[in-house]
């Protein structure tokens, strides 16, 4: 083998290795990219019934009906306040974003946070 054959080998390995390494680093950033995702209440319910989201992600909740409503947790750790008909509010997920959650004027108006 020529020493240009062999750096050239050398230079291809350094290189495959650098990409190589910096693969899960990619896959990191893509992950972690948040997303919007839209919740409309109308017809006394919340659509969609079920999310999937992640920390970071943004929901926003629109009131689409004609009757004032809340996005409320189960648990009560956030809360829209009063959403009269056309106004919007928007929670940014974290790790402890409760899963389910209500209306407080409707009780039986539910829905559920999943995190996936």
């Amino acid at each position: 083998m020529t020493a240009a054959t062999n750096l050239v080998g050398t230079l291809t390995r350094r290189r495959l290795m650098a990409a190589l390494a910096l693969l899960p680093l990619a896959g990191r950033a893509r992950a972690a990219a948040p997303r919007d995702h839209e919740v409309e209440i109308k017809s006394l319910t919340f659509q969609p019934r079920s999310l999937a989201v992640t920390p970071g992600d943004r929901i926003t909740w629109t009131n689409r009906d004609i009757a004032p409503h809340t996005a409320t947790a189960a648990d009560g750790s956030w809360d829209s306040g009063l959403l009269e008909r056309g106004q919007s509010w928007t929670l940014q997920v974290t790790e402890d974003t409760a899963s389910d959650y209500f209306c407080a004027y409707h009780p039986h108006m539910t829905a559920r946070l999943s995190m996936g």
